[in-house]
């Protein structure tokens, strides 16, 4: 149940913060919505001044809902750039002048933003982590892990979005009390059906295309089937890529793939997905994935690498299947299974998706989430004063 709110019970207020690379796990408006009628919130949205992946045009329907006020904080320098620092400090700033009963900080620490880690009431704030641990996926790995080490060791409460991530979290910053938060799922507009090759069954890769992501995989076994004797599928290949030659070279039957190798807009996703028969993520490493929210969103079911991240969201024969990453054939036969099965159980298995992510993902039930966590820090900073 939602909390009640009288005349003697004022809303409280949220400070929240969001860059662009993370706004589609915040942007959400039927999640907003309900934690509307309990707080008001300050989204404060960073973004890049040039190739920013949002506009501030994408949150018109956003910016209409009472008690929503959304900012947009420009930074016309790099990442790397020493002038960000400056950027973070008027960015704390706002955030103080705010004096919100709570700050929701959804970032990744880097040397720059540090300091509002250590600056920001950590009684009042939610740190927001998506990894657990720093890897070697990460970009600049042994600076990141130094500034992870710097940030969440002076973090109190720290909210993430997957139980493996979580226990590892909590294994290397003991001190924090950590939430966890299923991310919603993610729309880009109406499904958008095309008239297609309906006897071709489309594997779709989307996303930026590097090491991790272990798209070569995919390609070998999907030349390796077609070897064996089946055709009457494609493969589906959409996202940026700065080394896409090496890839390309490992495609020996062109006539399989269709690739996009740019970064896609996200007026195209909707086609993508809704034209898709499934969602292949051969990755090498995971804490969670947005990209499978995306494919929930638009009931397309998913072929993962068995992952603890993935399992945290991929119930086998309901709204997807695992495969063994380290194993070409092992994703071979899952993909030959469903060549030789699809027409048999597809149906059954996009029904079986469907009842389970309105059950697991419900909007009202994860707005309760937030509202229940931030609730309980406040009462926990309160009773600290």
């Amino acid at each position: 149940m939602l909390p009640e709110l009288n005349m003697q019970n004022a809303k409280r207020k949220i400070t929240w913060v969001t860059p662009d690379y993370f706004v589609d796990c915040d942007f959400n408006i039927d999640i907003f919505k309900h934690i509307l009628q309990a707080f008001e919130v300050h989204w404060i949205i960073l973004l890049p001044a040039k190739n920013a992946r949002f506009s501030e045009g994408d949150f018109q329907e956003l910016q209409k809902l009472d008690g929503l006020h959304i900012e947009f904080l420009y930074s016309a320098h790099r990442q790397r750039d020493p002038r960000r620092l400056g950027y973070y400090f008027n960015l704390l700033r706002k955030i103080k002048q705010d004096g919100s009963d709570i700050n929701y900080f959804n970032c990744v620490p880097d040397p720059y933003s540090m300091p509002l880690f250590w600056l920001l009431n950590k009684n009042r704030t939610i740190f927001c982590a998506h990894d657990g641990e720093v890897t070697g996926a990460f970009s600049f790995a042994a600076i990141t892990k130094i500034a992870f080490k710097y940030s969440y060791s002076f973090a109190r409460f720290v909210n993430m979005f997957s139980k493996s991530q979580a226990s590892k979290f909590k294994t290397n910053y003991p001190q924090s009390e950590v939430f966890t938060t299923y991310l919603a799922l993610k729309s880009f507009g109406a499904s958008e059906q095309i008239v297609a090759d309906q006897n071709k069954i489309t594997f779709l890769s989307f996303g930026v295309i590097n090491y991790s992501k272990n798209i070569e995989l995919l390609i070998e076994a999907a030349c390796n089937i077609y070897e064996q004797g089946y055709n009457n599928f494609k493969i589906s290949i959409n996202g940026s890529c700065t080394n896409w030659e090496y890839y390309q070279s490992l495609i020996r039957y062109p006539q399989l793939f269709e690739c996009q190798i740019r970064m896609i807009d996200n007026g195209e996703i909707p086609a993508l997905f809704s034209n898709a028969s499934y969602f292949v993520q051969p990755y090498r490493q995971v804490s969670q994935s947005g990209a499978m929210k995306v494919a929930f969103y638009y009931n397309l079911p998913v072929l993962a690498s068995d992952f603890p991240g993935f399992r945290d969201e991929v119930i086998e024969g309901i709204n997807g299947y695992l495969f063994d990453p380290s194993d070409v054939k092992n994703l071979e036969q899952l993909m030959i299974d469903r060549l030789k099965n699809h027409n048999l159980d597809y149906t059954r298995l996009k029904s079986n998706m469907q009842a389970h992510v309105t059950s697991r993902y419900a909007d009202k039930e994860l707005a309760q989430n937030y509202i229940s966590m931030f609730n309980h820090v406040i009462d926990s900073s309160n009773a600290a004063a």
